[in-house]
């Protein structure tokens, strides 16, 4: 037991400050859990990709000591023995040997190294579950140790076995050439070795794997060497073992450190997985693996290896996706101790757990009595959650049920499931979660269960936009005969997730056999469906005419017609749709027609430069489809939110518009949809490229594009490639997947009509050195989107060509931007304004605007144009101001990861300041001294006196005051 007398609990739990970022270079990834660095190396080995061997290190060579029983006695040899790790799950051969990478342990490792610098440390204690990583931590701590640090390590696994033979275990202690006959003799000459070396260098490292498992006698032995020397003592115990008394002898004298290593959290895993794959992972992905694992490492490998072998983890377009979920059995032989050890109604209480997930507390208590539940729950194998008024239980680690049901045969999962969807019946099934459950638990039992019942299920998935369970609930419904609710259930779920083809048809089959009340309803859908799928616009509105003859005009026809319209384009037509069913009257009962309503003017108001009135019907729109209960109309609340983030980020509330997004996706990965999961990508890139942020752009460009070729959605595909090249063009380079772009199309409805993939050719022919070229593609493209309405669009193109330097597109820039909401709009009117005016003053204005907006590459772009101003006037302003703005431009321009866009193109490196001087005018901003700014740095004051007077020089300036004044931009 531990100190208190709880098992491998203690009280003096390390919480360490963080550690500072690495130094070696890091690749951004943004993700649905958060943005990360991930250096591309680890500090003492290089990034390999998952399955590679990797060399051990020579610190320390991963073999643990072996004893040599002899005929005359037991003598103990140090030498090569076998692996450190115990026998474990069988690895395919064709994943080779590579292991995860050591990630999202900073804070612990930060915490050991402090405890191995502290004198009056002598010892810590690495507690935690299963698999949670404590030998993985010491591990990495040992190599450090003995590697920069300059310790000696001696590495220890203790086992079973050995625990047979007292010392065996520490035979490492010895060189591989020193024989010891008798336990005495042994202890003496380690005692001698200790030492002999605590003179010579800094403190020994003693790592024990697994300490409970040692040998009374090497126990003491351990406990006399820490008391004669300067060992210091890394030891692993897992969370159920006693503390052995040398360690609790420790933590009364307060010289042990106690570090209890909890799973890693999502933003932990997410950063192991990027590591590990060596690239992006996409967010569906991240969540899945994450959930699955439950911040269990060892889990998290096991599912890796399984989904790598299996094809369901696959690199699509340079972006590791889930082609298909997770495996929803693994192989048991990674059972840990507890689970292989249940016997009797508690493992049939598990093996419940494991093929029916969460039952009421009243159910457990029909196998296990409630002392035997409380026992399950104290060795952490099951947890009680209150679900409103019902208390529930489930397995309490996501890996176990996958686990245990590798174990169940058919033929038991099968009476399991009956068995409790029987005791559910017998209460009634008045929980309105019950209908879901029974119908899941009899279709997989018998393949089959009431068609009603089967129906009801499917739209409680889609109420919990549940995708897969939809697909599969619906699709067992049809077998029993035509069904026009379940036609429409199953062929929304078959084009989420990319499989239009058998979708449309049965999209098809419904639409011509409905009547009302669902007429209406399946001849929307299937128009969404040829519209997102093939993007077959005609097809789309030609539905929408044959339902509107056949059940007359209605709201919800028009919201959609309108809806596809605008996302082709086409928004004086949509408007058109559109007006008669507008305005919405105030304080409107929430309805099927209300929420697309809301949805279509959201999206004419976004096309037509009303982005203020679009985040508020945006809002309105996802408000009120949340309170709606029958979806089959409607579908998804999150179709509204990506909008909303759109539509913020077209107002010029970048930060709003970010967090929109982020918080969207993360409410939507839970039960991810595939389409949405891709235009939230979308938008995040959107938004990340406004900011500036070229490479992040490509990242969330880049996992779009390949989230929408894995559920073909072409026409999603095709605008995420188009962010995608223009992210690339932002950074100065023509992207290999410009090819990918699809031709140029008669069709007025095709996606390559819209404005952010007129903009990508465009910027990648400039960047081919087609300037005319690109050109008029930009003007075609701003004369169509005014002459459709599409005034956004024709906004963003015309900006493009002032950017450019095309003086003839300020009063086109102008026009449109004044008339349009937001400050994005009033600051692009006044780039106009002031190019248009040749003055340097007001571009710096303009510079200072996007700047507080977030919008830094503009800003460095309205820099670099007023210093071109000034410098073609020559005199003392280019001297003056001209330098300075060069040099905020070129500072704004770092932030934005080395853009290069073409008005950057003439900025004078004689202006930029190098590292050394950014930090030195830093300092001296910040009213620092030469003498303080030489003693930080390690320079003399002369140094730094002469790096100010370049400083002075490059920003036009004379002293420390216009420094203070410059910096505080």
């Amino acid at each position: 037991m531990g100190p208190h007398g709880h098992s491998a609990r203690c009280p003096d739990v390390a919480t360490p400050s963080p550690v500072p970022a690495p130094r070696h270079r890091a690749v951004d990834y943004s993700t649905d859990a958060g943005h990360y660095s991930v250096p591309t190396c680890l500090p003492d080995e290089p990034a390999l990709p998952f399955g590679q061997p990797r060399a051990t290190p020579a610190a320390f060579d991963g073999r643990r000591a072996t004893l040599r029983a002899t005929r005359r006695g037991r003598t103990i040899r140090l030498g090569a023995g076998s692996p450190r790790r115990r026998g474990g799950p069988t690895v395919d051969r064709g994943l080779g040997s590579g292991r995860l990478h050591f990630a999202g342990r900073d804070t612990e490792m930060a915490a050991l190294r402090r405890a191995l610098r502290r004198p009056d440390c002598k010892a810590v204690v690495i507690t935690g579950a299963h698999g949670v990583g404590k030998s993985r931590l010491v591990e990495e701590f040992s190599t450090g140790a003995g590697g920069r640090g300059g310790h000696r390590v001696v590495r220890v696994q203790a086992t079973h076995s050995a625990r047979a033979l007292p010392l065996s275990a520490l035979a490492p202690l010895l060189p591989p050439d020193v024989y010891a006959e008798e336990p005495a003799e042994f202890i003496r000459r380690v005692r001698r070795r200790m030492a002999a070396h605590r003179v010579s260098a800094p403190r020994t490292v003693l790592v024990v794997d697994d300490i409970q498992l040692l040998d009374p006698t090497s126990l003491a032995l351990i406990a006399l060497l820490l008391a004669d020397s300067s060992l210091f003592l890394a030891v692993t115990l897992p969370d159920s073992a006693d503390w052995p008394d040398v360690l609790q002898s420790l933590w009364r004298e307060d010289a042990l450190r106690h570090i209890a290593l909890s799973p890693l959290g999502e933003k932990e895993s997410a950063r192991l997985l990027i590591s590990t794959m060596g690239g992006p992972v996409a967010a569906p992905a991240l969540r899945a693996l994450c959930e699955a694992s439950g911040g269990n490492p060892l889990c998290l490998r096991e599912l890796l290896r399984s989904a790598l072998a299996d094809g369901r983890l696959s690199p699509v377009h340079g972006v590791w996706c889930l082609t298909r979920p997770l495996a929803a059995v693994l192989p048991g032989t990674l059972l840990d101790v507890r689970l292989r050890e249940l016997a009797g109604p508690q493992r049939t209480l598990m093996e419940l757990l494991a093929v029916c997930g969460p039952i009421g507390l009243r159910d457990g208590l029909a196998y296990v009595d409630a002392d035997a539940l409380a026992e399950l729950e104290r060795q952490q194998l099951i947890e009680s959650r209150l679900d409103g008024r019902r208390e529930q239980l489930t397995l309490a680690h996501p890996m176990h049920a996958r686990l245990l049901r590798a174990g169940i045969t058919r033929l038991r999962a099968r009476t399991l499931l009956l068995d409790q969807a029987g005791r559910v019946r017998g209460h009634g099934a008045r929980r309105a979660g019950d209908p879901l459950a029974l119908a899941g638990w009899e279709l997989e039992a018998t393949g089959t269960a009431d068609p009603a019942l089967l129906v009801r299920a499917a739209a409680q998935a889609l109420h919990a936009d549940d995708v897969d369970t939809m697909c599969r609930l619906a699709r067992a419904a049809l077998v029993h005969g035509p069904n026009i609710r379940a036609g429409l259930m199953l062929g929304e779920a078959l084009g989420q997730r990319g499989e239009f083809d058998e979708g449309i048809a049965v999209l098809e089959d419904a639409f011509a056999a409905a009547r009302e009340p669902y007429l209406h309803t399946a001849g929307l859908t299937l128009a969404v469906h040829h519209f997102y799928g093939p993007g077959n616009m005609t097809r789309a509105l030609a539905v929408l005419d044959e339902a509107g003859r056949r059940g007359g005009p209605c709201a919800e026809m028009a919201a959609w017609e309108a809806t596809l319209l605008a996302a082709a384009g086409r928004t004086a037509r949509a408007r058109t749709v559109l007006d008669p069913w507008l305005p919405l009257p105030d304080g409107l009962e929430p309805s099927d027609s209300g929420v697309l309503l809301l949805q279509a003017r959201l999206r004419v108001e976004l096309s037509s430069g009303r982005p203020e009135d679009a985040v508020r019907s945006g809002r309105a729109a996802h408000a009120a489809h949340r309170m709606l209960t029958d979806r089959s109309a409607v579908f998804y609340p999150a179709r509204s939110l990506y909008l909303v983030a759109a539509g913020l980020l077209e107002a010029g509330r970048f930060d709003e518009a970010e967090r929109a997004a982020s918080e969207g996706l993360e409410a939507l990965l839970p039960s991810p949809v595939p389409a949405l999961v891709v235009w939230f990508g979308w938008v995040r890139g959107r938004i990340a490229l406004d900011r500036g942020r070229c490479a992040q752009a490509a990242t969330h460009f880049r996992e779009a594009r390949a989230q929408a070729h894995l559920c073909r959605h072409r026409f999603a595909e095709q605008r995420a490639l188009a962010g995608l090249v223009l992210a690339e063009a932002y950074a100065g380079r023509c992207a290999p997947e410009t090819a990918a772009l699809a031709p140029g199309s008669t069709d007025p409805y095709s996606p390559l009509a819209q404005a952010d993939t007129l903009r990508a050719k465009a910027w990648s022919l400039r960047c081919r050195g087609r300037r005319p070229e690109a050109e008029a593609v930009l003007r075609t493209g701003a004369e169509e989107a005014r002459a459709e309405g599409e005034f956004a669009g024709a906004l963003t193109l015309e900006h493009d060509l002032l950017r450019w330097g095309d003086r003839d597109a300020a009063p086109r820039v102008r026009a449109l931007a004044e008339d349009a909401q937001g400050p994005y709009a009033a600051a692009r009117a006044a780039h106009a304004r002031a190019v248009a005016d040749g003055d340097p003053d007001a571009l710096v204005v303009v510079a200072d605007a996007w700047t507080a907006m977030g919008a830094l590459l503009l800003a460095a772009e309205c820099l670099a144009e007023a210093a071109a101003l000034w410098r073609a006037s020559g005199g003392t302003a280019w001297e003056g101001a001209g330098r300075r703005a060069t040099a905020r431009a070129h500072s704004l321009r770092r932030q934005c990861e080395d853009a290069a866009t073409p008005a950057l193109a003439d900025l004078s490196p004689a202006a930029e300041l190098s590292p050394r001087e950014r930090q030195i005018a830093q300092l001296a901003a910040h009213g620092h001294t030469s003498r303080e700014i030489a003693d930080q740095c390690g320079l003399s004051v002369r140094t730094v006196d002469n790096a100010l007077g370049r400083v002075y020089r490059k920003l036009g300036i004379h002293d420390r005051g216009g420094l203070g004044q410059v910096w505080a931009f």
